[in-house]
């Protein structure tokens, strides 16, 4: 808590055998007298001036100082003043001859401005520590990451039994997932800095439970006892997040197959073709599917788009590429290598499995097939070359059907062949 400064004017008292001899017009003012006569006449003792509870220290004092037993200091003391009340002043002692004989010099400034503002310092920092402490929302004070203050709303959302459990901890980090707790680092030295902006940013918890939640935090720079500490003010968001993070699924994801829309993978290509050079294309469409609806129904029709899109799905994963539906039973799928027999092969595994699944109508089974048109080209020009991609591989569809169906055909950017 900062200190304030106050200027006082200062009082000058001389005793000698614990009586006044000598008091100055400060002194007499400081403790409500007209005059320093009125004052001497008022009293018999100098400890008159002081509460009884203090005679013994104040006698103690003056008598090791004339003896030389201790060195004058400065030191605060309880006065009264000439209503009988009590207030503090600091005072500073000098060894002196008076008249021929050792007497004691006292300097005294009266503190009592200096301690009430003090008081309402502390006062309004107590406000605010009851403030937080009983805020509905979550508060958490602390410096290096060690907790200073926690109030019960953000031990609630900490999912924590305690204010005790959490004061504990050693460091707030262990609340930070690893792959965070460095940016946490840089973000509390900016803090701390005075370099980062008064933004709120929502960050992942690991709660005391276990487990993970999300948190919108407002961290600022505070003065906590005198020192710097972060104020950090918790909201719990955990259900927006799911929610943003779900619709933001359903925006990117084809709702009956699961995997990518059309507008997904051109964002994914957006991304991905600043890292990648070599791209291959796969582009997938079930044969006689209208036979298939119109044999089975619609129903029966989604299953099997479906089927083949789990397929696709398993066989190219997240890891190796994107894949995603190109609209009624077309697929598509983008593999980031320049290795066409790999991607072939994975071609030809999807084809086969799908060749062999077996669904049912009414009881009855029925099996479908799959073409698959593949192109690839090196030194990817952005999207033209893809769009250019795209357009090969449909090229390369084309045959595979025109061929019969349920085969593969490849093909580059400059060249089209037929694999049987």
């Amino acid at each position: 808590m900062p200190k304030i400064n106050i200027d006082s004017s200062y009082g000058v008292i001389i005793i000698q055998d614990m009586n006044a001899v000598h008091v100055d017009e400060n002194y007499a003012k400081i403790f409500g007298y007209d005059s320093p006569e009125s004052l001497l006449q008022s009293i018999d003792t100098f400890l008159d001036l002081l509460p009884l509870k203090n005679h013994h220290q104040a006698t103690d004092n003056y008598h090791k100082i004339v003896s030389g037993q201790i060195i004058p200091r400065g030191h605060t003391f309880v006065n009264i003043d000439k209503n009988g009340c009590e207030f503090t002043v600091f005072s500073v002692d000098h060894l002196i001859e008076w008249q021929g004989k050792p007497a004691l010099q006292v300097t005294v400034i009266d503190l009592t401005a200096l301690v009430e503002a003090n008081e309402r310092v502390r006062e309004k920092d107590l406000m605010f520590k009851r403030l937080i402490t009983r805020s509905g929302q979550g508060i958490m004070v602390h410096r290096d990451f060690k907790p200073l203050m926690i109030n019960q709303a953000c031990v609630k959302q900490l999912r924590a039994e305690s204010i005790e459990q959490v004061m504990s901890i050693d460091s707030v980090l262990d609340l930070i997932p690893e792959n965070d707790k460095h940016n946490a680092l840089i973000h509390y030295q900016e803090v701390i800095g005075g370099i980062a902006t008064e933004n709120s940013t929502v960050v992942e918890n690991i709660c005391f439970d276990g487990i993970s939640r999300f948190f919108n935090i407002y961290d600022n720079l505070i003065e906590w006892d005198g020192l710097p500490a972060i104020q950090v003010v918790l909201e719990d968001v955990t259900d927006k997040v799911k929610l943003e993070n779900e619709l933001a699924y359903k925006a990117s994801h084809d709702e009956l197959t699961d995997i990518y829309n059309r507008g997904a993978i051109y964002d994914w290509l957006n991304t991905h073709l600043d890292i990648y050079t070599d791209l291959t294309c796969l582009l997938l469409d079930i044969d006689d599917f209208k036979l298939v609806n119109d044999s089975y129904g619609h129903h029966s029709g989604d299953k099997v788009i479906k089927a083949l899109a789990f397929i696709i799905k398993d066989v190219i994963s997240e890891k190796l590429g994107a894949v995603g539906r190109w609209g009624g039973e077309e697929f598509i799928g983008f593999i980031p290598t320049h290795n066409i027999e790999n991607v072939t092969q994975l071609a030809e595994t999807i084809r086969s499995r799908f060749e062999n699944t077996c669904f049912t109508s009414d009881d009855i089974e029925f099996y479908t097939t799959v073409s698959i048109g593949i192109s690839e080209a090196s030194q990817c020009d952005r999207m033209k070359l893809v769009e250019n991609l795209i357009k090969d591989a449909d090229k390369c569809l084309y045959l595979a059907k025109a061929q019969g169906k349920n085969t593969i055909h490849v093909s580059t950017v400059n060249n089209i062949e037929y694999l049987p």
